[in-house]
């Protein structure tokens, strides 16, 4: 063969590989682009999520925008913000367990009133929400009172099995200087039964909210390791 027809191959050879290795990662790109919601039936759809309220998501598939609501979707995957969200009560239904201690909280439907759309931090055994609320803020001046918006960003923690839930932080309560030592002894008791992890959680000495997330990270992958050697399939619940 010809020095000028094999070199002429050799680049068609390398275009090809080129245009293929473009095409792949065009297509994990879109992939990992791609919004996605699991139906309570279990079915899937794809496409873009523009929009996620309280009260309603929109996604478009490419050929029409839909709306869903809470009581139809059982998670939304947000891959373009990187955001899970799920139907839940938690935000306005949470109430004191009362002579727990350290402080409990459970779920009170009623107070809750409809179910809403929450934003997952963690999924698994252990569920770990993310909030944040607005409101006016009210102060005094020498030129008279101030207005103002201020906001409150906080995280909680829900054990599926128990229906137990521990705040996980609070940035307000954190500034204000609130125990972690709580909440770390709360932690404590959703994790005790897995041993192991809770023996190594004890010899923690310092607290945060990136440590607390990490153990609810791990505990969540041993059980999730434990339902799949048992074939257990998980319910679609709203907690």
């Amino acid at each position: 063969m010809k020095k000028a027809t094999l070199f002429k191959l050799c680049q068609m050879m390398a275009l090809i590989f080129l245009c293929l290795l473009a095409t792949a990662i065009y297509g994990q790109k879109k992939y990992i682009d791609t919004d996605s919601i699991i139906m309570m039936d279990g079915s899937n759809l794809y496409g873009k999520v523009s929009s996620v309220t309280d009260d309603k998501l929109t996604l478009n598939d490419g050929n029409a925008k839909m709306d869903f609501y809470p009581s139809q979707v059982y998670r939304v995957y947000q891959n373009s913000k990187g955001k899970i969200f799920a139907p839940s009560y938690i935000e306005k239904g949470l109430e004191k367990v009362k002579n727990s201690k350290p402080q409990m909280f459970r779920i009170n439907k009623e107070k809750s009133g409809e179910i809403k759309f929450a934003e997952l931090v963690q999924d698994g055994e252990i569920m770990v929400y993310y909030f944040k609320s607005s409101a006016v803020a009210v102060g005094g001046g020498t030129s008279g009172a101030l207005f103002g918006f201020t906001t409150t960003k906080y995280w909680c923690a829900l054990k599926r099995s128990s229906g137990q839930i521990i705040e996980l932080n609070d940035v307000v309560k954190d500034i204000l200087g609130h125990d972690v030592k709580e909440r770390a002894k709360n932690l404590s008791v959703l994790i005790k039964d897995e041993p192991k992890l809770l023996e190594q959680f004890l010899l923690e000495r310092k607290y945060s909210y990136k440590l607390f997330l990490d153990y609810i990270k791990r505990y969540n992958e041993i059980v999730c390791a434990n339902n799949l050697n048992e074939h257990t399939l998980s319910e679609r619940l709203v907690y």
